[in-house]
């Protein structure tokens, strides 16, 4: 796990070496062990390496053996030494590390080589010889990079504080899905003129200009699975423990995993097997997950690390948390930042958390309004009213659209076209399958902002993360299965809950609640009547946080 960032520029009144040696500075917490950068023809790239699968130190960046190509990199390919060993027969590796794998499946494959690996990365390379930067972003959208433009450069970084220095600080007022969903959806970020690399997506830069390319989307890789109730259960069984203990190798180090009680990341804990199992307690009924907790450490026989946050450590970190986050993010954060100090102290370099598996499987509650009216919409009784149910309740996808819109005012004209359009396509993109389309909006939505609190909190304390569901086999069969093992008899994630079965105690794979890692903000500065939660004060709070932390105007 490491940080990168590039500056490209033709014009040589940019210092572009200290501009870069700037940039690595600002993400020294991605990558303690090492920082270096080199600069190629218009082209400086550099990283900063936080070792993990090989801990010897390596030239920054790693070249070729014909010197015409050079890598920087952030991430983790699992994979990789499979991938490797396809090319050891025209190739010879000097080092073990997944990074100059990446290098060479490139040169080798070009960019169907992204394709192939399986992991979280975001990496850039340089041609020596088209003198072209071909940059990349995972699948999922674990691992982030952002890039700007200006009149005679183009920059790129792991994290958007790096490019401040390059573009001023000024609040993005058009990015409509702030108002809509309270965080930044696709390429917008906050920051007026950064951008966002989306999941799935490669750059060229060359000549000063650059393109946005796809190269993997759920949509474009949907397999054909048989009906199959008995056979869907055993291959996914297969596939989540395999996606699991595949994120077990690749390490030096022992690793740990943050347990919240629900089915995820008990399913991960009794797979893996962590050597550190962590949760967080708060002393209130509607957050105690402890006792569901204390059932996987005594199946795995682990002991269970209990952090108690308290209100004076939310009010300790708060300064700390909205910068690193880089954009103000209304979920609580904060707990997960106590979890990770004290893995910090423990010497944990690794952690293993369930990203993903709610917006694949259908973990959210609210999906069971869309389903819910969806079998009445298909009941015999109900098909002469379709015209009318069409004309008063709305298609499917633009009932979802008001379901998850957050915008203050409701009759936003741009919000709601906004939400109607990008929902709208994610329904076409499923053939109007509600519980798909659901899913695929919240992950390229939802998920999308976690995994950035993920990624920015853990490599705060220089850790890397790793989330198992978002291998990307288990994404595609989770958007390929038949929808109807996803929400069954009003259960919500019904075949993950199956598979579950054979691995975590029942009385978690049984559970219909769902909580996470909230803590209990609103109980502490009393906002609502009985600690009711209050979304816009604890929005305004982490906006104003935001703005402070980088002098946004």
């Amino acid at each position: 796990m490491c940080g990168i960032a590039g500056f490209i520029s033709s014009n040589k009144n940019y210092d572009s070496k200290k501009i870069v040696s700037k940039m690595l500075d600002l993400i020294s917490h991605r990558g303690p062990d090492q920082k270096d950068f080199e600069t190629y023809d218009n082209t400086t790239m550099g990283m900063v390496r936080l070792s993990i699968i090989d801990c010897i130190d390596h030239d920054i960046p790693i070249v070729d053996n014909s010197g015409n190509y050079s890598i920087v990199y952030n991430g983790e390919i699992y994979n990789h030494d499979s991938i490797r060993n396809s090319l050891k027969s025209s190739y010879n590796f000097r080092t073990n590390s997944d990074t100059e794998t990446a290098l060479v499946s490139y040169i080798k494959n070009g960019v169907d080589s992204f394709g192939e690996h399986n992991g979280m990365y975001a990496f850039s390379i340089y041609d020596k010889q088209k003198k072209e930067t071909t940059i990349v972003r995972d699948k999922s959208g674990e691992k982030p990079l952002y890039y700007t433009q200006g009149k005679d450069f183009f920059a790129y970084a792991s994290e958007m504080k790096c490019l401040l220095n390059l573009v001023e600080p000024r609040f993005n007022d058009e990015a409509v899905s702030y108002e809509a969903y309270e965080f930044t959806v696709g390429k917008e970020t906050l920051f007026k003129d950064i951008y966002q690399l989306e999941p799935g997506e490669y750059i060229k830069v060359n000549n000063g200009k650059y393109q946005v390319y796809n190269y993997w989307k759920i949509w474009d890789n949907i397999i054909d699975i048989p009906d199959n109730e008995e056979k869907i259960i055993s291959d996914l069984s297969e596939l989540v423990e395999d996606s699991i203990l595949l994120r077990t190798k690749n390490t030096a180090h022992q690793y740990a995993a943050f347990i919240s009680g629900g089915v995820d990341s008990s399913l991960i804990a009794c797979i893996a097997k962590p050597d550190y199992l962590y949760t967080a307690h708060y002393n209130y009924s509607d957050f105690d997950e402890l006792d569901y907790a204390k059932m996987v450490a005594k199946q795995i026989n682990k002991e269970l690390i209990i952090v108690s946050p308290t209100k004076e450590d939310f009010i300790r970190t708060r300064k700390d948390i909205a910068y690193h986050l880089d954009t103000p993010c209304t979920w609580t954060s904060f707990t997960l930042w106590m979890l990770l100090e004290r893995a910090k102290k423990d010497g944990i370099k690794i952690v293993m958390s369930g990203e993903g598996a709610d917006e694949m499987f259908a973990g959210y509650h609210r999906y069971h309004l869309l389903h819910h009216d969806e079998q009445i919409h298909k009941l015999e009784a109900m098909k002469q009213y379709s015209y009318l149910i069409g004309k008063y309740h709305g298609s499917a996808s633009s009932r979802y659209a008001k379901l998850v819109n957050r915008c203050e005012n409701p009759y936003n004209e741009k919000v709601n076209r906004y939400l109607d359009e990008t929902i709208g396509n994610y329904s076409d993109k499923m053939s109007e399958d509600i519980v798909h389309f659901m899913g695929l909006n919240d992950f390229y939505s939802t998920m999308q902002v976690l995994l950035q609190m993920s990624d920015r909190l853990n490599m705060a304390h220089s850790i890397e993360n790793r989330s198992p569901f978002l291998d990307h086999r288990l994404v595609q069969y989770s958007f390929s299965v038949q929808s109807k093992y996803k929400i069954k008899n009003g259960i919500t994630k019904w075949i993950l809950k199956e598979v579950s079965k054979k691995f975590i105690p029942n009385e978690i794979s049984n559970r219909t609640d769902k909580r996470g890692f909230a803590a209990p903000i609103n109980k502490w500065y009393e906002w609502d009547e009985n600690g009711k939660y209050n979304r816009s004060a604890y929005k305004n709070m982490v906006f104003e946080d935001w703005k402070k932390s980088f002098g946004v105007k």
